[in-house]
């Protein structure tokens, strides 16, 4: 009997409602209220100054409230247990006809998204391959062939609402399609942890 199996996944989590309304309520004010800065490639996007999570009580409560779901997501991605701190957030502000073009995230080992609005479906994270990388030069791309885990070039994720937090391997290029509803807010944020270890040596990592 043959058995497909899924050879390195990459891992993805999803927290469903981890900040409470209170709380979010508390984002979405501090976002609309915050002096923020254009996009370079669009004024239909503006985020706020990078912030440290301790020099605030409001980050405070959120790094403290997604630290745990760090750590379990690190100990899936890393295979050990770690110390995490989150290092810095932001948060964005897409306005309607906006967009976030396909980047990833420098000097950090696992970032994450929480999400303060609700979310027209045009709205939701893309996720896409690398370009590159270990892929057959060839391929096979025609309108009918059909798309899946193992194929599939970009990945949307699934609905989500205020209060949702999705966490990811920094390296991943993701970005957000065109809006076509509602201005969208969104908070977010990397992580690394205190260490890492690797046959008789050590690198500590401080934020």
């Amino acid at each position: 009997m043959a058995r497909l199996i899924d050879l390195f996944p990459t891992p993805f989590m999803i927290s469903r409602q981890l900040l409470d309304t209170g709380l979010v309520d508390r984002l979405r004010h501090r976002a609309l209220e915050s002096h923020k800065d254009d996009n370079a490639r669009t004024g239909l996007l503006s985020h706020t100054e990078m912030i440290d999570p301790g020099e605030e009580s409001l980050f405070v409560e959120v790094a403290e409230t997604v630290l745990p779901e760090i750590t379990t997501f690190g100990e899936h991605m890393l295979g050990d247990s770690f110390n995490w701190t989150v290092k810095e957030m932001w948060m964005n502000v897409l306005e309607r006809g906006g967009s976030q073009f396909m980047h990833s995230h420098a000097n950090s080992f696992v970032s994450g998204i929480v999400y303060l609005s609700e979310l027209h479906p045009s709205t939701r994270t893309i996720f896409s391959r690398g370009a590159g990388g270990s892929d057959f030069v060839f391929k096979h791309d025609v309108a009918d062939d059909k798309a899946g885990k193992y194929n599939a070039e970009r990945w949307m994720v699934p609905e989500v609402g205020p209060g949702d937090v999705v966490l990811y391997p920094s390296y991943l290029l993701h970005g957000v399609p065109p809006n076509e509803g509602e201005r969208r807010l969104s908070l977010a944020m990397n992580a690394i942890p205190d260490r890492l270890k690797s046959f008789g040596y050590e690198i500590g990592l401080t934020p």
